[in-house]
C-alpha cells in the first residue's frame, strides 16, 4: 500500500481494558472494515480512517475535537475496538503534548510538564504509572528514521535565539502488572520535539531555555502475556490495514493552514508515512517477540506464518486492496463488506464474491 504516521492519568485506565482475544477457528475468520468517525468536525460525519478488525469486535468513540486549553487544541484520536468478551481492545490514544522552561513560568493549562527527547523517552514516563512496567523492546522503521532525520521534520537554527525540532516513531514494548495479572503491551507514536534557547548572547542572567512536544497516532496493544500470541494477528491486520482518508486529510490540512500564526512555519504533513510505518514497524516489533519467545517454523510453522504473514486482494475498500491472513486458501468479500478467509474448498459465501491475490 501506498505510504499514506502530568502524564494524562486517564489514559492510564485504559490498561484496565488490556485485551485478551479468543483464538479463532483455523478453519475460517471473519473480519469487518471498520471506520473511524469524525462525526463534528465538518459539515456532515465524515470517514477519517478506515482499517479491518474481527467481525465480532465492537467499537467506539472517534475523533474528538477540544477547545479550551493551550496544548492540544482542535481534533484528535480517542477510539477503541473491544473484543465480545471485553477484555481485548485496540486503543488510538489521544494527542498528548508537553512544555518545559528553565525560569518557572507556567507551561498552560493541558500541558504535560516536562521534557522528552525521543518516543522512547515519553513512553519510558507514560509506564511509571503501572505496576512493575519493563522496557523489552523498541523497534524503529529504518526509513521512516531517514525520512524524519531530514527537513522540514528536523531542522537547526543557530544563532540567538537558537532553536532544533526533531521527530521520532518507534513502537516500544513492555511488560506490566495489573490486578495481578502479568500483561505485555506495544505502543506505536510519533513524537515531535522543540528546544529553544534564547538570551545566551548577551550576558544578561541566566539564559531562558524552553521546548514543547507532542506524542501523536499513539496506538496501544496490550495482552495477557501468556495468551498475547493469539492477538498477535488482530494487532497486525489492523496495523497493516490501516488507512487515512485522504478527503478528511484534504480538510485538517486546510484547517491547520487556516490557524496557523502567519510567521509559523508550516507543519509537515505526517498523513503520507503513517499507515506504512504503522505496517512496517508493527512487522518488526511482532517478530521480535516471536524471537524473544522461542517460537520458530519448526512444529510451529502454522502459527508463526499466521503471527507474521499477510496476502493483499484486490477488494472494494477506499484502497482497492485489503490485506486478509497468510495461509488461507481462499479469501471472499460479504454483500455486507466483512470479510471471510477459510480453507473449506466447499464454502458458499451465499452472498459476496471471492476476491483475487493482487499480482
Amino acid at each position: 500500500m501506498a505510504r499514506s504516521t502530568s502524564l494524562i492519568l486517564m489514559l492510564v485506565g485504559l490498561f484496565g481494558l488490556a485485551f485478551t482475544a479468543r483464538a479463532q477457528s483455523p478453519e475460517n475468520m471473519r473480519l469487518q472494515l471498520t471506520r473511524i468517525m469524525d462525526p463534528t468536525g465538518f459539515e456532515s460525519p465524515m470517514t477519517s480512517a478506515t482499517s479491518v478488525i474481527p467481525a465480532d469486535w465492537t467499537t467506539k468513540g472517534g475523533v474528538i475535537w477540544r477547545t479550551g486549553m493551550d496544548c492540544n487544541m482542535g481534533y484528535t484520536m480517542d477510539w477503541t475496538a473491544t473484543s465480545p468478551d471485553g477484555e481485548a481492545m485496540i486503543r488510538m490514544l489521544p494527542t498528548a503534548s508537553w512544555r518545559y522552561n528553565n525560569q518557572g513560568m507556567p507551561n498552560g493549562q493541558g500541558c504535560i510538564p516536562g521534557a522528552f527527547n525521543s518516543a522512547e523517552d515519553y513512553v519510558r514516563g507514560f509506564v511509571t504509572q503501572l505496576d512493575n512496567p519493563q522496557i523489552i523492546s523498541v523497534e524503529r522503521d529504518p526509513a521512516t528514521s531517514r525520512l524524519l532525520s531530514q527537513p522540514p521534520f528536523s531542522y537547526e537554527f543557530q544563532g540567538d535565539p537558537y532553536s532544533k525540532n526533531w521527530w521520532d516513531a518507534a513502537s516500544v514494548t513492555f511488560d506490566y502488572d495489573h490486578e495481578g495479572k502479568a500483561y505485555t503491551a506495544s505502543m506505536i507514536l510519533f513524537t515531535m520535539h522543540n528546544y529553544t534557547l534564547s538570551g545566551h548572547s548577551f550576558g544578561m542572567g541566566q539564559p531562558l531555555e524552553m521546548g514543547y512536544g507532542v506524542a501523536a497516532s499513539q496506538i496501544l496493544m496490550a495482552a495477557p502475556k501468556d495468551t498475547f500470541a493469539e492477538h498477535v494477528p488482530a494487532f497486525l491486520l489492523f496495523m497493516k490495514n490501516y488507512q487515512t482518508d485522504p478527503q478528511w486529510q484534504k480538510r485538517i490540512n486546510a484547517y491547520l493552514e487556516s490557524i496557523r500564526p502567519p510567521n509559523r512555519p508550516r507543519q509537515p504533513d505526517t498523513s503520507s508515512i503513517v499507515s506504512d510505518t504503522y505496517d512496517e514497524i508493527s512487522d518488526m516489533s511482532m517478530e521480535s517477540w516471536r524471537k524473544r519467545n522461542g517460537m520458530t517454523d519448526t512444529g510451529q510453522r502454522e502459527t508463526s506464518e499466521w503471527i507474521r504473514g499477510v496476502e493483499t486482494y484486490n477488494a472494494d475498500t477506499p484502497t482497492g486492496q485489503v490485506e486478509l491472513p497468510l495461509g488461507y486458501d481462499r479469501a471472499f468479500q460479504m454483500d455486507d463488506g466483512s470479510f471471510v478467509v477459510t480453507n473449506d474448498r466447499f464454502f458458499d459465501p451465499m452472498s459476496g464474491q471471492e476476491l483475487n491475490a493482487t499480482q
